[in-house]
């Protein structure tokens, strides 16, 4: 078994678990409470900008020509699209931005940031993968059940169709894919473990979004009761 179809097996409670968010039900059915999705689109504002960064940084450690170039187009992509989905959400909800970083927002790019400064490129592009993976996977289900007739959010449902986000992230995949083969067992093992924790990040985030700052998130770092 290949390392991504691996960690995605070790993760699926997380990721049930983010299915079965009222966040993401109420968001499918249209009845979301504007006030929660304002403060989920403010944090994940505060996070892409430092994601952004994140991914050209990653970039930067790649010494393949080829696959540097390939991830840079896809991040440029993703990011401009997030972008403008945004812009058109804020303008018509007239969400305020200038929000502090929520503890999961915060913990979340700082986990991402630790990868990174780790020197490792393996290990960096595993705690980022979450970000993209996790991300488009529930877009995708959120799409598949949602009722778009009359939905406030249905642009944004609609986003998750994109099919070169997906294509892009499936390419991604397939890097992660070839770089843990060629890693030993032990950085394997890392590249699990900052994906894993990311992958629980992503959970806290749509949380976040839903209960904001009333509920306790130190849930975050008991990774032992989710694989």
């Amino acid at each position: 078994m290949n390392w991504t179809k691996s960690v995605w097996a070790e993760s699926a409670k997380i990721f049930e678990g983010i299915k079965a968010l009222p966040f993401i039900k109420d968001l499918a059915d249209g009845s979301l409470d504007p006030s929660r999705f304002d403060r989920y689109i403010a944090q994940d504002e505060r996070y892409l900008g430092n994601y952004g960064r994140q991914m050209f940084q990653l970039a930067d450690m790649m010494t393949d020509p080829a696959q540097q170039e390939m991830f840079r187009l896809f991040a440029q992509i993703g990011l401009d699209g997030e972008k403008a989905m945004h812009e058109m959400l804020i303008a018509r909800f007239g969400i305020d931005t200038e929000v502090t970083p929520s503890v999961v927002t915060a913990t979340y790019n700082a986990h991402t940031q630790a990868a990174l400064d780790s020197g490792c490129k393996e290990v960096a592009l595993a705690a980022m993968l979450p970000c993209m993976w996790i991300y488009n996977e529930v877009g995708l289900y959120i799409l598949s059940i949602a009722s778009l007739e009359g939905n406030p959010y249905k642009e944004w449902v609609l986003e998750y169709g994109n099919e070169e986000f997906t294509q892009g992230v499936n390419s991604v995949l397939a890097l992660a894919d070839e770089w843990a083969a060629a890693v030993d067992e032990e950085t394997r093992a890392k590249m699990s473990r900052a994906y894993l924790e990311a992958a629980l990040f992503e959970y806290a985030f749509w949380d976040y979004g839903y209960c904001g700052d009333g509920k306790d998130y130190s849930y975050m770092k008991s990774l032992k009761e989710w694989i």
